[in-house]
């Protein structure tokens, strides 16, 4: 019964340090990951996953960690208490150590929340490591998790004739099952890229003749989901044909 009992023991101190080694390597994929809307558009992946198996095998192990972790306590509170009466005995202020290490937690916790450096830095570093995957405009979607909606609904939403887009997909080979067929869906089924199949359709978006003054309603509708956010004002200004100069005096 021992040698079980010690078996046991073994398998779940294995089990804790795998899951730890893994929740490491998911986490470090998961910091440099694109944006979602990137990610998504282009079909990233990496090691043959693409960003929501690594954040779903991240959430399994994380979750197995902290199973796996309770158990091994309890099969060592024992040996833990002993350590911690010896470590008393030593005249180890445990105590300080205890109310200094939860106040350096708290203090993170603020410092994340309130996003002050230097943990700022860290979030910093990983919008520009996020954001140095668009490496072309085409990169990034014409709105928001544009690969969702279908075939009919992007032409609608970007001014396309939808028959010179089915006939211009067609004549490229690609096979439809009909227009309300999701842009993702298509993709895969002719394995492309959402982006690639929009880059087809793409040229024939009718010109629009832009007002010198958006209502709010129409910069919602033009720049919602494209991160536009998370720009500088110079990148918009370039993206929308306006002197950087000009817009800062009209802000």
């Amino acid at each position: 019964m021992s040698s079980r009992r010690q078996s046991l023991r073994a398998f779940v101190a294995f089990l804790v340090t795998w899951s730890f080694l893994l929740l490491t390597v998911t986490g470090i994929v998961l910091y440099v990951v694109p944006q979602g809307r990137v990610a998504y558009w282009v079909e990233w992946t990496l090691a043959g996953l693409g960003k929501d198996d690594w954040a779903d095998v991240h959430m399994i192990f994380g979750g197995l960690f902290i199973a796996t972790g309770v158990i091994h306590l309890y099969y060592n509170w024992k040996p833990f208490k002993k350590y911690l009466a010896e470590r008393a005995a030593g005249h180890l202020r445990v105590k300080r150590e205890l109310v200094l290490s939860l106040a350096a937690c708290i203090v993170l916790v603020a410092f994340s929340v309130l996003e002050w450096p230097p943990v700022s830095w860290v979030f910093d570093l990983n919008d520009d490591i996020k954001e140095s995957w668009v490496i072309d405009p085409d990169y990034e979607p014409p709105f928001g998790h544009a690969e969702e909606v279908s075939l009919a609904g992007l032409a609608l939403r970007q001014d396309i004739d939808l028959d010179a887009a089915v006939r211009a997909l067609r004549e490229q080979g690609l096979v439809l099952t009909g227009t309300q067929e999701r842009i993702e869906d298509i993709a895969r089924a002719n394995e492309l890229t959402p982006m690639e199949v929009y880059r087809i359709i793409k040229p024939l978006e009718r010109p629009r003749t832009p007002p010198s003054v958006l209502s709010p309603e129409a910069v919602e509708a033009k720049y919602a989901g494209t991160g536009v956010g998370r720009k500088t004002l110079a990148q918009i200004s370039e993206e929308v044909g306006v002197d950087p100069r000009l817009s800062r005096q009209r802000l």
